[in-house]
């Protein structure tokens, strides 16, 4: 129900001298008061001004009041009301009561109480309005600040995430940096390329686990050439070694930079008596060039089945791999 400054009241009497009494004794600036002389002529008036409050004689001329209140409250849920009556038949005041009325008052009126009544249920559902607008403003409140707390612990969640991203790459970036310092530090106390090549070995086995490698160097002639096999637990023969690095030499010459290949997805680069070997089989090889365009040396990792080599391990390798060419350069 709107909260208005004029209530509006409706008066159903077939008595026209009483009806005027009422819409006389309740006229004032707070009210308006509309009259009807039936139960047809109150439903009409009713459906034009949507009274607040209904005050209605029991006996009608064409109904009673009773079948207006229900008539109302059909189409007006609890519309409230206030029965007269100038009979005093239990049957009908009980019918009456079960209507749940404002009050039943019996003729000859009470004025006052009468205008007491409709003034206290008028402000009943003044307060109501009120009340239920104030709850509504609430809810309406909470519903916002629910969606911002959510907005917030949303947005902390984010951060949160961010954070622990960030936290994590720096970690893994000073593990990193560990770990190549660790091996520079390797690197000078290598007193041959053996040295070398396994100091990067054992960096990679302690890095991601079990491991198996070729190394290959230049000779005099510029062409690389197996100089050393290492795994665990033991190096695989040098027949199979060569025919898996063969292959990459041309390709790496190419495009002499760090390059994952998974070897059972390209079992054309490979001779036809290793194919059987290589589902699962990983490769990381390793280009070392001390300066740009000058490729001395070439390290093939190889995993069989293991967890194979990752991006990480791809860019640790990238790492390493210019002060491992700059050790091999100072063996020379």
């Amino acid at each position: 129900m709107r909260d208005r400054k004029t209530a509006k009241v409706l008066v159903v009497d077939d008595e026209p001298e009483l009806r005027e009494l009422l819409a006389d004794a309740l006229n004032c600036p707070e009210l308006h008061v509309v009259t009807a002389a039936s139960g047809a002529e109150a439903l009409d008036a009713a459906r034009r001004c949507s009274p607040d409050i209904l005050i209605t004689d029991l006996r009608l001329g064409d109904c009673t009041g009773l079948d207006v209140i229900d008539r109302l409250r059909a189409g007006k849920s609890e519309i409230p009301a206030v029965v007269i009556t100038g009979y005093r038949d239990m049957a009908m005041l009980t019918e009456a009561s079960r209507r749940r009325p404002v009050d039943v008052i019996i003729k000859p009126l009470d004025i006052d109480r009468l205008k007491a009544a409709v003034r206290e249920e008028l402000a009943r559902q003044a307060q109501y309005r009120r009340l239920h607008s104030r709850t509504r403003r609430l809810r309406t409140l909470a519903r916002t600040i629910n969606l911002e707390r959510k907005k917030a612990v949303h947005r902390l969640d984010a951060t949160c995430a961010e954070l622990t991203a960030a936290y994590r790459t720096l970690s893994e970036q000073m593990t990193t940096q560990q770990a190549v310092i660790n091996f520079q530090n390797e690197l000078l106390g290598a007193r041959d390329d053996d040295d070398v090549f396994s100091s990067l070995f054992r960096t990679f086995v302690r890095r991601s686990g079990a491991v198996f490698g070729v190394a290959m160097v230049c000779d005099a002639k510029a062409e690389l050439r197996i100089i050393g096999r290492f795994g665990v637990p033991q190096p695989d023969p040098i027949t199979f070694c060569r025919a898996l690095v063969e292959p990459l030499v041309d390709k790496v010459l190419v495009d002499p930079q760090c390059t994952l290949i998974e070897a059972g997805e390209k079992p054309e680069m490979f001779a036809e008596p290793i194919r059987r070997f290589l589902p699962g089989l990983s490769i990381l090889a390793v280009p070392l060039l001390p300066s740009a365009g000058e490729m001395i040396a070439l390290v093939a990792l190889y995993r069989k089945g293991e967890q194979p080599f990752t991006d990480e391990d791809m860019s640790f390798a990238e790492f390493i791999s210019i002060p491992t060419a700059v050790a091999i350069r100072r063996n020379d």
